[in-house]
Formats: C-alpha cells, structure tokens, sequence
C-alpha cells in the first residue's frame, strides 16, 4: 500500500527530503510540499522536475499553502492528502 508524504517546511532540508522522496516515490506515493510560502515549494518543486528525479510519473508532486501553527488546517491538509507519512521539516517552534 501506497503512502502519500506531506512534507511540512520549503527550507533547506525540506529541499532534500522532497527530492529523496521523488526518487521514491513508486514505494511512497503522492508527495505534497506545504509552506506558508507555497512559491518556496514550487520552486522545490521545480527542481525535483528539472532533475527529473520523480521516478514515478503518474504519482503527484504538488505543493499547499498552511500555516503549520494551525493545528485545524494542518490536520484537514493530512486528511485531503491522504498521507501516512508527515515529515516536520518546519522552523523548531512548529514541533
């Protein structure tokens, strides 16, 4: 069974971690990159593409805006999702 990755965070290390899911992704699933600046994700997003590290075409690489502070929003952004897997990759305070 698939499980879908929402990966909280578009720094650094969310950089690297959305790149490494990519690569695979067949074993994992969708991923979704969520900021409160969603053109830091797309531009993660970007480079994922640009590096075509996406192993698995069909399987959906999108980013969403959410303030991880908001515990409601973030709980409804894993339920749309679908993902199994959280990474926290958010500033210190958000954890």
């Amino acid at each position: 069974m698939k499980k879908n990755i929402l990966i909280i965070g578009a720094g650094g290390v969310a950089h690297v971690a959305a790149h490494k899911a990519a690569m695979h992704n067949v074993l994992l699933g969708d991923i979704c990159i969520a900021s409160r600046t969603q053109s830091k994700c797309e531009e993660i997003i970007a480079s994922v593409k640009r590096k075509d590290h996406l192993q698995d075409k069909s399987k959906k690489l999108f980013s969403r805006q959410l303030d991880a502070l908001d515990i409601p929003a973030t709980i409804r952004l894993i339920k749309e999702t679908n993902s199994g897997i959280v990474i926290n990759l958010g500033q210190p305070f958000i954890n």
